[in-house]
């Protein structure tokens, strides 16, 4: 035996043997110490993760319309009312899709010449009208396809919707075609009372001819949201007055000034989505306003 193993076996004392043993279990809680300590850290990184997940909003999931347009019935019976196909500035009717887009039947309304006195504007819309007003807010969406003149004083003013927060459209808002910066846009009007038209601009988003686009109003109790094509375009304040926000009625299709001489609108795809459940069906005051000689609008 070498002298260098002896001395190895020299020092492998009960002494030594103890010391290793609690260097290896003191070792071991640490690790164990550690384990625990690790798991206690994940666990409260989950919880974390758990509480900022319950505390957050619900993902906005779309909720099924109040209303629906679709037109794919060729003719106009989703609506509460419109004006009969003739009047003397214009027409309004459900046709095929004139612009090879693939929409099927649409609502078009057409103004042929000026709106002859002692009228101040061209009607060519179909109306929606509920037999009491929705308190609330919602959403409306539809898309629109223009041919209108060029911006001037001739061409007058021209609305794609309206929507009345009373009865008898005694309180309302518009959006309207308008133009900013030497090119044509949507803006909001009647806000945030009859008359005024005081809105935020988002979004400089020119509104083309000739092209389907998609409008969204958003309305509830802070004001209304105007998008194109899922842009945010504009925001207006609305004063609700003391019955807060709602709907009464809505129109769409062609309303103008009567000044304006021509101009081609398409409406298809509109839409009504309330905030919460409304009980009541659309109100339908057909067919009595619609024999001829009663076309008078509401």
């Amino acid at each position: 035996m070498s002298l260098i193993q002896r001395r190895i076996i020299v020092r492998i004392t009960p002494k030594f043997i103890f010391k290793l043993l609690s260097i290896l279990l003191i070792s071991a809680a640490g690790i164990y110490t550690a384990g625990e300590m690790l798991q206690d850290f994940s666990a409260r990184e989950i919880d974390s993760v758990q509480d900022r997940t319950v505390g957050a909003p619900a993902a906005s999931v779309p909720a099924a319309p109040f209303w629906q347009a679709m037109h794919e019935t060729g003719n106009l019976e989703e609506y509460s009312w419109w004006r009969m196909e003739g009047v003397p500035s214009g027409t309004l009717a459900i046709v095929s899709d004139p612009t090879g887009s693939g929409h099927g039947f649409v609502l078009r309304s057409e103004i042929t010449s000026p709106s002859p006195p002692p009228a101040d504007s061209h009607r060519l819309y179909p109306v929606f009208m509920l037999p009491e007003c929705y308190r609330g807010g919602y959403t409306s969406t539809f898309s629109v396809w223009a041919d209108l003149p060029p911006h001037s004083a001739q061409r007058g003013w021209i609305s794609f919707a309206t929507y009345s927060n009373k009865l008898d459209w005694k309180d309302l808002f518009g959006v309207n075609l308008g133009h900013e910066n030497g090119q044509d846009c949507l803006v909001l009007f009647h806000v945030p009372e009859f008359g005024k038209g005081n809105f935020t601009r988002f979004s400089s988003i020119p509104f083309p001819m000739k092209t389907w686009v998609t409008i969204s109003v958003k309305v509830d109790d802070t004001g209304i949201m105007l998008f194109q094509n899922d842009r945010l375009a504009a925001e207006a304040k609305k004063n609700w007055g003391p019955d807060g926000v709602g709907l009464c009625e809505a129109h769409w299709g062609l309303y103008g000034q009567g000044k304006t001489a021509g101009g081609l609108l398409l409406n298809d795809d509109l839409s009504i989505t309330f905030d919460r459940s409304y009980a009541k069906k659309v109100r339908m005051v057909r067919p009595d306003n619609h024999k001829p000689g009663n076309a008078t609008a509401p």
